[in-house]
């Protein structure tokens, strides 16, 4: 599996996994109702963010990897930025892909004379994902 796909289904996974703990899990039940908090908000944004994973790594990072390595570093820092500015909307997942597409691109930058500013990108979009999946850990755990 290329690293690309890797970091895509990775962040995929964060992405649904976080959305299930928002608004489905460590809800409680009562009498006629299914124990699930909001199913629909949760399939809206699980979608959304599997959107944005096909749109952002089917589109942006496989042209980065095939044709631009040398651009692939100015890209990484724009979606790394786009990751942090949307961490008010980690409530339906945006960040998350942004984040994985920061990481991949930076990936791919990392073998260009760009290699510092990839590495940092790679370090906050890993930080991104990080902190929001923790946030999401951490509040089913209390």
């Amino acid at each position: 599996m290329r690293r690309e796909t890797a970091v895509a289904v990775a962040v995929s996974a964060v992405a649904v996994g976080a959305m299930a703990i928002d608004h489905l899990i460590g809800t409680e039940s009562e009498p006629g109702e299914t124990g699930l908090a909001d199913p629909e908000t949760f399939v809206l944004s699980a979608g959304l963010a599997l959107g944005l994973v096909a749109v952002l790594f089917g589109l942006v990072v496989r042209r980065a990897a095939r044709d631009e390595p040398e651009n692939a570093a100015g890209k990484a820092l724009a979606y790394g930025i786009l990751s942090v500015l949307t961490i008010p909307l980690l409530f339906i997942a945006v960040p998350f892909p942004f984040a994985g597409a920061a990481i991949a691109l930076g990936l791919i930058a990392r073998e260009s004379r760009r290699r510092r500013l990839a590495t940092a990108v790679v370090a906050v979009g890993a930080l991104v994902v990080t902190l929001g999946a923790g946030a999401y850990v951490a509040a089913l755990l209390a």
